[in-house]
């Protein structure tokens, strides 16, 4: 597993079948820690705001979760990679290998239906605790220490979940941490996934502000961190 750095970011440059091989890697070898979905957001602010780039800087696994982290990583290094809807890779891989799951976060109504759902879709994932986002931070970690999940969904969004990992992961909790943002939302039924044709065309993110026009603000980043793209690669270009 090679680590790359696009405008100074780590990432693991990967598809869904390799993502799959390193959870279970992880899992197998007891290698606690936290993953991080890399986007176009984090790579432009990750030499910007110094909080976040500890945060990504300390993750066990950066990897792909955008069209802006495949495409600058096929544009500088040639490699083909793949956006890795993370929480559904994980749930799976759970329920084939029966792992120990805690859920925590998003708002109660929604986390039990997805907690309902995720039980009837997944049967053999041991769900060992679940609490919804409203529950304080403090109680959260208190029951997972006591659950020893081998697995930590977070839907406490971007980038408060990546935040909470990194303290859960400096209060040596031995499990590993993945943040799934929306995902619960999405399995709850109260939002729908992008169709294939949005996801495999990287306009997944156009898809999501139609249906959350509150997440324009975000979206202004994405004009800043093409033109960063394309100084850096020119930049590169004169120096050879």
């Amino acid at each position: 597993m090679k680590t790359r750095k696009i405008l100074g970011c780590p990432i693991n440059l990967v598809n869904s079948d390799m993502a799959r091989e390193h959870i279970n890697n992880f899992i197998e070898n007891k290698r606690f820690g936290y993953f991080v979905a890399i986007n176009a957001e984090k790579i432009y602010r990750y030499r910007k705001d110094e909080q976040l780039k500890n945060v990504i800087d300390a993750s066990l696994y950066p990897y792909p979760d955008g069209a802006g982290a495949v495409i600058s990583g096929r544009l500088f290094f040639g490699v083909k990679s793949e956006k890795i809807n993370m929480p559904v890779l994980v749930l799976e891989e759970a329920n084939r290998n029966n792992w120990r799951v805690f859920i925590y976060g998003a708002q109660e109504d929604i986390h039990n239906d997805a907690i309902a759902k995720i039980k009837i879709k997944y049967p053999n994932i041991i769900i060992v605790g679940n609490m919804h986002g409203y529950n304080s931070q403090e109680v959260a970690i208190d029951s997972i220490a006591n659950s020893k999940p081998q697995i930590v969904l977070l839907a406490l969004g971007s980038p408060r979940q990546e935040f909470f990992a990194n303290k859960c992961s400096v209060s040596h909790l031995e499990s590993i941490f993945v943040g799934c943002g929306g995902a619960l939302d999405i399995i709850s039924g109260r939002l729908n996934r992008a169709p294939s044709f949005f996801v495999n065309n990287g306009l997944e993110w156009f898809y999501r502000l139609v249906q959350e026009p509150w997440r324009w603000r975000r979206q202004l980043v994405l004009p800043l961190f093409l033109f960063e793209i394309i100084k850096e690669k020119l930049f590169k270009k004169k120096s050879k």
